[in-house]
C-alpha cells in the first residue's frame, strides 16, 4: 500500500507525539470507554496513487469509542493518552475517474467498447460501511476550556461499487490521522472541530490500486 508522502507526516507527527515522558505515565486501568458521535465531509478528493483531483464527495457517519490508557506528560504539558475505535455505519462517496484515467479504444479497446466495465469509471454515488478498531487519541490542554487532539484510526470499510473507480475494489483499507481543537459546551459536553486525512487503499489486491485521499472537515460530539 503506497502512502502518500503528508500521510506518512502526520503518522510521524503522531507517534512523536505518543512517547511519553520516561517515568511520568500513570496508568489508568479502570477508566470507562467514552461514546462519541461524530461527522465528516471531504473538502477536497485526490487519487492516492498519482495524486490526481477526484470530483466528488466523501462523506460518514461514526460512533467513536475512546478509553483513556494512561496519563504523563510531554514538554511540561499534562498529556492523557487513550485507545480509540470507530464504527462507521454509513458512508458516502462520490467518485469518478479523472478525464486521463477513462479507458479509449487507443489504451484499453476491451474496456472501452464493454459498458459495464466502463460505467465503473462514471461519477457516481456509492454506499458502503467501515469500522476502525485500531487507534489511539492523544489530548492535550491549551488552556482550562481548549484542548488539543490528535488522534489515528485504521481499519477497513466495504461498499456497493468499487472506490474510487475503474478496477479498483469494493473492500478497501483504511487509515485517518487527524487533529482537532475541543472545546466545552456545557458541564457535560463538549465539540470537537479538526481535519483528518483519510486514506483509502485495497493494498494493492485488486487488479488496480488508484486509492483515494480524501481531505475531511470533523466534528465530533461528546457527553459525559
Amino acid at each position: 500500500m503506497r502512502i502518500d508522502p503528508r500521510l506518512r507526516v502526520i503518522l510521524m507527527l503522531l507517534a512523536t507525539a505518543l512517547l511519553p515522558t520516561p517515568g511520568a505515565a500513570q496508568w489508568l486501568r479502570r477508566a470507562p470507554v467514552q461514546v462519541d458521535f461524530a461527522f465528516s465531509d471531504a473538502v477536497a478528493l485526490r487519487t492516492a496513487s498519482h495524486n490526481e483531483a477526484v470530483k466528488g464527495d466523501l462523506r460518514a457517519l461514526s460512533v467513536q469509542f475512546t478509553r483513556a490508557a494512561f496519563r504523563t506528560t510531554w514538554r511540561g504539558q499534562p498529556l492523557t493518552v487513550s485507545w480509540l475505535g470507530e464504527a462507521l455505519p454509513a458512508m458516502l462517496v462520490k467518485a469518478g475517474a479523472p478525464a486521463n484515467r477513462v479507458p479509449t479504444l487507443q489504451s484499453s479497446r476491451e474496456e472501452a467498447l464493454d459498458p459495464v466495465r466502463m460505467a465503473r469509471y462514471a461519477t457516481r454515488d456509492v454506499y458502503g460501511f467501515g469500522v476502525s478498531p485500531f487507534g489511539a487519541e492523544v489530548e492535550i490542554p491549551l488552556s482550562p476550556r481548549v484542548h488539543v487532539l490528535l488522534n489515528t484510526t485504521a481499519g477497513g470499510a466495504w461498499f456497493n461499487k468499487v472506490v474510487p473507480y475503474g478496477r479498483a475494489t469494493q473492500a478497501n483499507f483504511t487509515v485517518a490521522p487527524g487533529a482537532a481543537l475541543q472545546i466545552p459546551l456545557s458541564k457535560s459536553r463538549a465539540l470537537a472541530v479538526g481535519y483528518a486525512l483519510h486514506h483509502l487503499s485495497n493494498a494493492s489486491f485488486g487488479d488496480a490500486n488508484p486509492g483515494l485521499n480524501s481531505h475531511l472537515i470533523t466534528v465530533r460530539l461528546r457527553s459525559r
